[in-house]
């Protein structure tokens, strides 16, 4: 059976260096990119945000609280939580795009 959280764990592992190792090296970036207005601001923090959490794997500790809370032996979640998160993060990349064609 999964430990119930209190509220108060961290997660730390691959995401959540990706985001903050890639915010840190593009906040100096934005508006030498052409990236100051509010929008395109808006639209790379959610880009970071979607390019963090694509083919979460094993060395990911987004991978074990989805297969672990959700009660997913290890090979299902290979399968299964490493390739969904792969189609999310594409298709979040995807729409990231048509929206910065349409906003910025």
């Amino acid at each position: 059976m999964p430990r119930q959280s209190d509220g108060g764990d961290t997660c730390q592992g691959s995401s959540t260096v990706a985001l903050i190792t890639t915010s840190a090296l593009m906040a100096p970036l934005l508006a030498p990119l052409g990236l100051g207005g509010e929008a395109a601001k808006a639209l790379v923090v959610l880009a970071i945000g979607a390019g963090s959490m694509v083919v979460s794997h094993a060395n990911d500790s987004y991978f074990w609280v989805v297969t672990q809370l959700s009660g997913m032996d290890v090979p299902t979640g290979h399968r299964c939580q490493t390739v969904s998160s792969l189609v999310t993060g594409v298709t979040a990349i995807v729409v990231i795009a048509i929206m910065t064609w349409v906003l910025v």
